[in-house]
C-alpha cells in the first residue's frame, strides 16, 4: 500500500490539494513519513469554488498556502466512526477543526416493515450508522468519501476548502 500522499496523488479528483503540497518545502516529506496522520483532502471542484482572486492570493503567498494546507492535515489516525465521538481536532497548522453531524436534518422513512427475526434491527441499524457517517461535517464541509486508507494514516474527501481563522484570502 502506499503512503497517505503517493495515495492523495494517484487519485486525479485532488489534483490542487497534491500540487500545493509538492510546493511547500517539507510538507511531502512529512506526509510520506511514518504519520499516523488524518487528511481533509478537498476536491479540485472546492478549490474552483473559491474566487479567481482567493486562488492567486494563496498560491503568491507560500507562507499562507503552507497554513491552509497543513489546516487540512490532523496528526493520528480518524475514522469516520472516530469523528463521530470527537468535537475539535488539533491540526498541523495549530488551530482545530470542528467536527459534527447533521444527521438531524436527514429525513427518515416513516414506512413500517415487519419481518419474523432479527433482520430488522439490523438493517435499522446498519441504515442509520450509515446515514450518521455520511452527514458528517468538518469546519462546514461535507465529508463526501470517507476512510481513504493509506499505510501511514487516512483519507477523507471534502466539498470545501478549509481556511484558518485570520487567513484573509
Amino acid at each position: 500500500m502506499a503512503n497517505i500522499f503517493e495515495t492523495a496523488r494517484a487519485e486525479r479528483s485532488y489534483n490542487k490539494y497534491v500540487k500545493g503540497l509538492e510546493s511547500i518545502d517539507g510538507l511531502v516529506e512529512t506526509l510520506s513519513g511514518p504519520g499516523p496522520f488524518t487528511i481533509f483532502i478537498p476536491t479540485d471542484a472546492a478549490f474552483d469554488r473559491l474566487s479567481d482572486d482567493q486562488q492567486a492570493d494563496m498560491l503568491e503567498d507560500p507562507g499562507k498556502l503552507a497554513r491552509v494546507l497543513k489546516y487540512h492535515i490532523v496528526p493520528g489516525y480518524y475514522t469516520a466512526d472516530d469523528l463521530l465521538d470527537r468535537l475539535f481536532l488539533k491540526t498541523l497548522e495549530g488551530q482545530r477543526l470542528r467536527v459534527w453531524s447533521d444527521v438531524s436534518e436527514i429525513p427518515l422513512g416513516e414506512k413500517e416493515t415487519y419481518t419474523g427475526g432479527n433482520a430488522l434491527s439490523y438493517i435499522s441499524s446498519d441504515t442509520v450508522t450509515t446515514s450518521v457517517r455520511e452527514s458528517i461535517k468538518i469546519n462546514g464541509g461535507h465529508v463526501v468519501q470517507a476512510n481513504v486508507i493509506a499505510d501511514n494514516g487516512i483519507m477523507h474527501v471534502i466539498d470545501k476548502v478549509l481556511i484558518p481563522q485570520f487567513t484573509m484570502l
